[in-house]
């Protein structure tokens, strides 16, 4: 699963082998949290994550968001 974004602590990333809709799963120490982002942006499944850290996430995702499709389409074209 390639990291297409660092940032704050995050890694995140986009499965080679996924499904939409368009999402990212986003890594803090061991801990990680899906956000789709292919409209709006949303947390799909959080895997440990406290609230402020789903938050932060969201507002990079959200701040990243056409940078995050682009790298999503040229995965799956």
């Amino acid at each position: 699963m390639p990291t297409v974004l660092r940032k704050s602590g995050f890694s995140f990333k986009i499965n080679i082998h996924d499904h939409e809709p368009m999402h990212v799963h986003v890594w803090k120490q061991g801990r990680q949290v899906l956000i789709n982002f292919e409209d709006t942006v949303s947390m799909r499944k959080n895997y440990g994550m406290n609230q402020n850290e789903i938050r932060q996430a969201i507002n990079i995702v959200v701040e990243n968001q056409e940078f995050l499709q682009v790298k999503w389409r040229e995965i799956y074209g």
